[in-house]
């Protein structure tokens, strides 16, 4: 392990930090609604499900690692203040260590409803959460012997194994952790400052893993050489100079390892284009808008006479086909060619926009503006701040927007959103949005077969699978719908909506039935479908 001491008193200070991060996620989730149907399930909250599930996990970590002592009896029980019920409960250790690993084989129900709010966030909480699992775990390890510590780093990669599916989403790479993460954790060893830096990621796991993750040679501490030797990347760590590098050094090596990274993203953020379903036409107009870029930037380097070029747009389409996911794409490819400086996307609508007060609506635009420069700002529905009524406050938000798209125009791009036919009434309304809105792109409605795809989909990068005889029923249940009925459901989000509750439903068909399988775990049966 990294050779910094902790007090015990420290561990258990720096776990109850990492443990009040964790049950901010989980007061996110109820927050956000995504807990509304477990908790009528289970009937119990986000946080009590976290509270057993920590608490079994660091049993049976403790219980590898060859001993339950009473010191991590103690620690596991003073995490917070509804944990240790199951220690204190237990008639033995035997008893105590059985119920912990059959809670523990169960669905992690949080890691998966957490992977499902980064799939339509592009945020990454899931990864961040496990980060904060894994700084508690570590915390009980510094408590064990020497003797221990390659036992206790092999069950952290073997944890690491088993959650990562959860960790891994193709539609939002950046919270993808590579192979040598918990190596890194382990050599690096600044526990002290984990959870101050979980909470200042602000659920973007890119940014903390490119500050926190990404370690130079030198900055790696030396680590005993019993834990060494069960990873690959011994090598660099024995020949990495034990002095500390000078500050000027380890800012450039850092940068160099961000410039690295963001040289391959380019690439990165077209595969994930490519990986959608669906939506030929879009990605053909992406990728010439991507083209047209940089031939505008060649020719800026033979000093060739430059075209203007408006990099706003507007999406349009029915809700559910994709644009949101889009946008976000567009705001990193912009980011990467150099168009913005941070590629970050803001999401918007009218009541994020107009106040319901004179005055008000041009500060409030102001400071949603202010947010998004250096990325996009994205306006669903933009369509409604056309107001019918002379009142209506929505023509001062639009006169305010397009008067600050201008003043940063270097730094800012708008993307806005609606329902064809309104979009087009929507951008007469105001003749300075014709001219800063010159393309537009189509989303069209997905087919019963791509819904189809869409759910497959999803269930692999999620670590389960979906029969053909379930997808059937599935295009069936899609083909037998009318107009209304399709518009109600929504494209992909109807789609996410009946993936969601597949999940409650197998956990709570898996947990009533005392199944542990991989199999019973990663398929979904005829029973848990949702139409």
């Amino acid at each position: 392990m990294a050779d910094r001491n902790y007090s015990q008193k420290q561990l258990y200070k720096i776990a109850e930090d990492n443990y009040r991060v964790l049950h901010k996620f989980c007061d996110l989730l109820s927050r956000e609604g995504y807990w509304e149907t477990p908790e009528q399930v289970l009937h119990a909250s986000a946080r009590q499900i976290l509270d057993i599930y920590a608490e079994s996990l660091l049993v049976c970590f403790a219980k590898y690692c060859d001993t339950l002592t009473e010191g991590e009896k103690s620690f596991i029980a003073a995490l917070s203040e509804t944990a240790g019920d199951l220690i204190r409960n237990a008639v033995n250790d035997r008893k105590l260590v059985e119920d912990a690993e059959k809670f523990q084989r169960t669905p992690p129900i949080l890691f998966q409803l957490l992977s499902l709010r980064d799939m339509e966030k592009s945020s990454g909480t899931a990864a961040l959460f496990f980060d904060a699992i894994v700084n508690i775990m570590l915390c009980l390890a510094y408590n064990m012997d020497q003797r221990r510590m390659p036992i206790a780093t092999k069950y952290l990669g073997s944890y690491f194994d088993k959650v990562s599916t959860f960790l891994t989403n193709n539609k939002n790479s950046n919270q993808c952790v590579d192979s040598k993460y918990i190596f890194k954790k382990l050599c690096h060893g600044e526990l002290a400052d984990s959870a101050a830096q979980l909470e200042a990621a602000d659920c973007d796991f890119e940014k903390y893993k490119i500050l926190h993750l990404y370690y130079t040679p030198e900055q790696l501490r030396p680590v005993a050489s019993a834990v060494v030797n069960d990873f690959d990347e011994m090598d660099e760590v024995r020949t990495a100079p034990k002095a500390e590098p000078k500050k000027e050094e380890t800012a450039d090596k850092t940068e160099n390892i961000v410039e690295r990274i963001r040289d391959s993203k380019l690439d990165e953020l077209l595969d994930e284009l490519n990986s959608l379903v669906g939506l030929d036409d879009v990605k053909r107009e992406i990728k010439s808008l991507i083209n047209l870029i940089k031939v505008r930037k060649m020719r800026e380097e033979f000093k060739l006479p430059q075209i203007e070029m408006s990099y706003h747009m507007v999406f349009t389409g029915s809700p559910g086909t994709g644009k949101t996911t889009v946008a976000r794409i567009v705001g990193n490819i912009y980011r990467e060619l150099g168009i913005l400086s941070k590629g970050t996307v803001t999401e918007t609508d009218r009541s994020g926009l107009v106040a319901g007060y004179v005055g008000q609506t041009a500060l409030k635009v102001k400071e949603v503006v202010e947010k998004s420069i250096g990325g996009v700002l994205f306006i669903d529905e933009a369509y409604a701040l056309a107001g019918s009524t002379s009142n209506d406050f929505g023509g001062e938000a639009l006169d305010t927007l397009v008067k600050l798209m201008e003043d940063h125009r270097n730094d800012l791009v708008v993307i806005v959103a609606g329902y064809t036919e309104e979009m087009r009434k929507f951008l007469k309304s105001n003749t300075g949005l014709m001219s800063r809105f010159n393309r537009f792109i189509t989303f069209p409605d997905y087919s019963d077969d791509e819904l189809c795809e869409i759910m497959e989909g999803m269930a692999k990068k999620n670590g389960f699978s979906v029969g053909k005889d379930m997808l059937e029923d599935l295009k069936t249940y899609l083909s037998g719908m009318n107009e209304l009925q399709k518009k109600e459901f929504g494209n992909a989000r109807g789609i996410r909506n009946l993936f969601e509750a597949m999940i409650v439903n197998q956990a709570n068909r898996v947990v009533a039935n005392e199944i542990c399988s991989m199999e019973e775990l990663t398929e979904f049966k005829k029973e848990d479908a949702s139409w």
